[in-house]
């Protein structure tokens, strides 16, 4: 299942080409790299194009650059999307026909696949390594270090250099060990994702730098030595790679760290609490904070579309009112900004709207547009009017999750692996702010509210506001005009308007 998972990470990612910045690196099995600049979608508006109104259009752009389609076109097609990509010997066009094409950009999924590139995001360059355990284990639950390196003799070959350090770490050797460069391995693909493998290993030997004793003195009675060790995505979650159990049932998390750290889920807050429950200290923290767990619980219960709105009634940037008129714009197609009188929102849903900045202010989907701005709004209120960032930080940092750090450096035909560092959290998370960021555009919703963890930065900035703000008519049914808003009457029929320039100096920011 994690195999399949991660084919469609490369596949999907950030949905597909819709999702994709400009600079994003696409990567063939030589090696070879080009850049992501652009993708145009036809027709722009949304909708399909008639049999004649297809043809004519992909005549005139079909003259203009060498397009490489990537399917067949049929009788079902009524759109098409043309990525222009930065290659070598300069721009490249890959197009792809399509059934039709949906009014918000980020709805139309184009795979992360063009000819024999594939994109390089964070979930592909994991997949494509070949490094991890989902790679290199067969079983991955409750594994002695005996298990694990059995099992990497037969996946890597007992004369691997990657072999010999894990053999050398699981057989309790020193710190730092040097060796030769694995052939065909990146340096960066090692540290991130092959010692996820040794990482475990190395606690259960000692062999690391740090407070992670700490940890198992309170979640496991003791040490590392006696554990388990576990990679299956059932037992490990949100911001952990491995878990380590004992026989009675007790466990660590690790949270694997080659470079920077990722955000915390609700999810992840709330798995805190229920280990929180193990410990008296834990239970007294619970009550303490029974107010802001709550608020945690009703941000998860709500959902990503629905707990902006909740937070929103709760701080006042909106009334249950609004809330509704917001979940019924969800039908509503793209709208210039210009427009957003005719709506009669009434004049708070249209000073949101108004103060978020957009990049396509002349083709809005509004419904995300005020989501976000309202996400954003409702976290800064959370992170400046209450104590819930102090509430998150003493549930993280007595939660059972260790986060552990490789220290490895390369020269010209050796690695030296010098050691792994490991932050039990205690006093070392400042804060954890609630963020809109990461999940909720002007574009789409990618998921629930994170919480960024601050360790000394300081308030995450989570407002998006120009200062454009207009006043708007009283409130009136949206079902009666949206539809004239999205399609204005026009006097005379005209082709469509055909946007020869797919190159350079019509790129999409």
């Amino acid at each position: 299942m994690r195999d399949l998972i991660n084919k469609l990470n490369i596949i999907f990612e950030s949905t597909g080409l819709a999702g994709r910045k400009t600079g994003d690196v696409f990567r063939n099995p030589e090696g070879e790299e080009i850049k992501f600049v652009t993708l145009k979608l036809f027709p722009k508006q949304g909708g399909s194009y008639t049999s004649e109104q297809l043809n004519s259009i992909l005549n005139k752009i079909n003259k203009q650059k060498d397009i490489k389609w990537l399917n067949l076109k049929t009788a079902g097609t009524g759109g098409f999307g043309i990525a222009t990509f930065e290659g070598p010997d300069g721009e490249i066009y890959y197009g792809r026909y399509l059934k039709n094409i949906k009014p918000n950009f980020t709805d139309n999924s184009l795979p992360n696949i063009v000819g024999t590139y594939k994109f390089s995001g964070k979930s592909a360059v994991k997949a494509q390594a070949g490094l991890s355990p989902q790679d290199l284990l067969t079983k991955k639950d409750n594994l002695s270090s005996k298990d694990i390196v059995e099992q990497l003799s037969q996946s890597l070959g007992i004369k691997n250099p990657l072999y010999l350090v894990a053999y050398n770490i699981a057989s309790g050797e020193s710190l730092p060990i040097e060796f030769p460069k694995p052939e065909g391995v990146s340096f960066s693909a090692f540290r991130d994702y092959f010692c996820e493998i040794l990482q475990p290993m190395a606690l259960q030997n000692g062999q690391y730098t740090g407070n992670a004793g700490e940890a198992a003195e309170i979640f496991l009675d003791g040490d590392f030595s006696s554990t388990l060790i576990s990679f299956d995505t059932a037992k490990t979650a949100g911001l952990s790679d491995s878990i380590m159990t004992t026989s009675s049932g007790k466990y660590v998390k690790i949270s694997t760290k080659g470079g920077k750290g990722a955000e915390a889920s609700s999810k992840n807050l709330l798995d805190s609490i229920d280990e929180l429950k193990n410990a008296p200290a834990g239970q007294k923290l619970i009550k303490k904070y029974k107010k802001e767990i709550d608020l945690l619980n009703d941000i998860k219960s709500a959902g990503q579309a629905n707990a902006p709105l909740l937070l929103g009634e709760k701080f006042g940037i909106i009334n249950s009112k609004e809330a509704d008129k917001v979940r019924e714009l969800k039908s509503l197609g793209p709208i210039n900004l210009k427009n957003i009188g005719k709506l009669k929102l009434g004049e708070n849903l249209e000073k949101l709207a108004n103060n978020r900045t957009t990049k396509t202010p002349n083709s809005v989907n509004l419904y995300y547009h005020l989501i976000a701005a309202i996400a954003h709004k409702a976290a800064a209120k959370v992170n400046e009017e209450t104590d819930f960032s102090k509430a998150a930080s003493d549930i993280l940092n007595n939660g059972a999750l260790i986060q552990v750090y490789t220290k490895a450096r390369e020269t010209s035909l050796n690695w030296i692996l010098e050691g792994f560092n490991t932050v039990y959290p205690s006093d070392n998370i400042k804060g954890v702010y609630l963020s809109a960021q990461k999940n909720y555009a002007s574009t789409g919703i990618k998921g629930n509210f994170t919480f960024r963890i601050d360790k000394g930065a300081g308030v995450p900035d989570e407002t998006n506001e120009p200062s454009n703000i207009t006043t708007v008519e009283p409130n009136i049914d949206l079902a009666k005009i949206s539809k004239k808003i999205i399609e204005p009457k026009r006097k005379v029929k005209t082709k469509p308007n055909v946007e020869p320039n797919v190159g350079r100096e019509k790129r999409k920011k």
